[in-house]
Parts: structure tokens; sequence; C-alpha cells
């Protein structure tokens, strides 16, 4: 939710994002829509085709440990060094990991790495994977499966030479400066451009641009759980604050404050921002065959358990 507040706080700096050649696309090469999505985002951002990269990957929504290392995560690095793309320290793949070593990346023209519909989301846990002081951690913490793009995002860190198990703090937790989110900075900033279908993954790219060249317009609307203490009351708070910014901004603007979620009946018409939680599924006015959302829509949801991929 605070991904939410950050963008709704630095519209201006949307507005004038940078154009496509601060990004490299990723497709599945062995799958025909994924590159179909790829063609057309890069077409319409102007990518160049220097930053468009093809890796055959398996059809599936996971991937082994061994997968993603031989079949993206290295291949991947690979045509960035080759292509000009970044720059790496001489020792990059050999000095022994420490968070506080300087990136492997020391330049670097790109910013983003767009993953196109066909790219695998999750990287499998692997029993066999063993690491030092790994027996150390707590049961619940000795975990090694991951998301793809947080592994990626990782990768101009340490050339993906980082510890697997359990988690790495974040080196650029709070940061306000979005300059900093660099790959220099060790940060590959991330991106899906996925869908059900070839067609609503292109919409995403056409309706986004529309925003740009329109301006978002719609109504914003906030799902909070009327917590004013405890742990999760922070939740609640980063959502009362975001609902702040966009009457301020001239948005119509509804704030539920209570516990139960929007209901089935609730309108949610020309929704152009949404964030709620805390339900376990899709819930509400969402469960509906039709839910209005503008062009350049933004809209989150926390779910009480580790999200699954829409089927529809």
């Amino acid at each position: 939710m605070r991904i939410l507040l950050a963008l709704i706080a630095s519209a201006p700096l949307l507005a004038a994002a940078g154009p496509g050649d601060t990004a490299v696309v990723v497709y599945n090469s062995a799958l025909a829509d994924s590159k179909t999505v790829a063609s057309h985002y890069s077409t319409a951002r102007a990518v160049p085709t220097n930053q468009v990269i093809g890796l055959p990957l398996p059809n599936s929504e996971t991937m082994t440990r061994k997968e993603f290392r031989d079949l993206l995560q290295e291949p991947l690095l690979k045509a960035l060094t080759e292509r000009g793309l970044w720059k790496l320290r001489d020792d990059a793949t050999s000095r022994a990991f420490n968070l506080t070593n300087p990136p492997a990346v020391t330049e670097s023209p790109i910013r983003y790495a767009v993953l196109c519909l066909g790219v695998p989301l999750k990287i499998l846990r692997d029993d066999a994977l063993t690491e030092p002081g790994a027996e150390k951690l707590q049961p619940e913490l000795r975990r090694n499966e991951a998301a793809v793009d947080s592994e990626l995002a990782l990768l101009p860190l340490a050339a993906g030479h980082h510890p697997l198990i359990s988690a790495l703090p974040n080196r650029n937790y709070a940061a306000t400066n979005p300059a900093a989110l660099h790959p220099t900075n060790g940060l590959l900033l991330l991106a899906r451009l996925d869908g059900p279908t070839v067609a609503i993954a292109h919409g995403l790219v056409d309706k986004a641009m529309q925003a740009e060249r329109e301006g978002l317009w719609g109504r914003a609307y906030f799902d909070a759980r009327g917590l004013r203490d405890g742990p999760y009351s922070i939740g609640d708070e980063w959502l009362r604050r975001a609902a702040e910014t966009t009457r301020r901004y001239g948005l119509e603007t509804t704030l539920d404050d209570e516990p139960a979620t929007f209901s089935a009946g609730f309108p949610l018409s020309q929704a152009a921002l949404y964030a709620g939680w805390y339900d376990g599924g899709i819930s509400g006015p969402f469960a509906r065959e039709k839910v209005e959302f503008m062009p350049g829509a933004v809209a989150y949801h926390q779910p009480r358990q580790a999200p699954q991929p829409a089927a529809g």
C-alpha cells in the first residue's frame, strides 16, 4: 500500500517518465504470444531492438532454481553485458557476497526490465540447496522459493551471487530520490506485462498511454479496516493518507474505514485508483463479471495470504 501512496504522491514525476531507451524487454522465445506482446510494447514505447531480449523458457508459471539460473538469470546477465547495457566490476562474479559491497553494475543506461506474458512467475523450493549458516535460522525462515521478479531485481547487486535462503535487507528501503532506484545502486526495477490473453496484455500498454496523453481521471477508492492501534494499524494509516492525497489532487474519493471490505453491491464506478485489504480472495464488487476501471487505472489489494495469478 505504501507503493500506491508513493505513486499518487509522485504523479508529476510519473508524467515525465523516461522513454523506451531506459527499459529492457524480456520475453519467452519459446512462446509466440510472448514475442507478440514484447513487440507490441517495444513498438509503442520505442524500445531499441538491442534492448529486446528473447530467451527460451518453460511454458509454465513456475520454474526450478536450476532453470531460473541456467535459462533466465545467467543468459540475461550475459545479454545485458554483451550488448553494452551493463558494465560490471572486474570481480563482480568472484567476490564474496557482502551487503555493504558496491553493486556489481557500474554503468547502465537502463533502469527497468519489462517481463512479458510467458515469462515464469515463481521459482520453486529446492530442498537440496544448502548455504553456510542456514541451520541457525528459524525453521520458518529456511526458505529458498522466490518470485522471479524479486530475484531479477537483485541482479545488479551481486550479479546473481547473493544468498538464496531466507531474506535480504532492502538497501533501497525508504529511498525518497527516484534516481537512486537504479542498477548502479544495486536495483533493477521490474514490471510485468501480462494477463489472461494477449489482447488484455496489449490493453495494459494502450490504456496506459491513453492516460498519459489525456490524463488519468475517475474516482479513487480506499478500503481500510478501521484500525487505530496494533501492529497492522500502519496499513490503514497508509490508506487514509493516500485518500487525503487524492482529495488534494481533486479526485472524488471514497474511504471505507469499516472492518468489512466493499460489499458485492458497492458500485465502484469509474475507478482510477483503488487500494484495499484484507480478503483472502476475489470478493465484493470484484467478483462481478465486469468492473469499471478507467484507462491507466492503478489497483492494489493486499490479501490475507499469498496472491495467486488471475485466471480471467
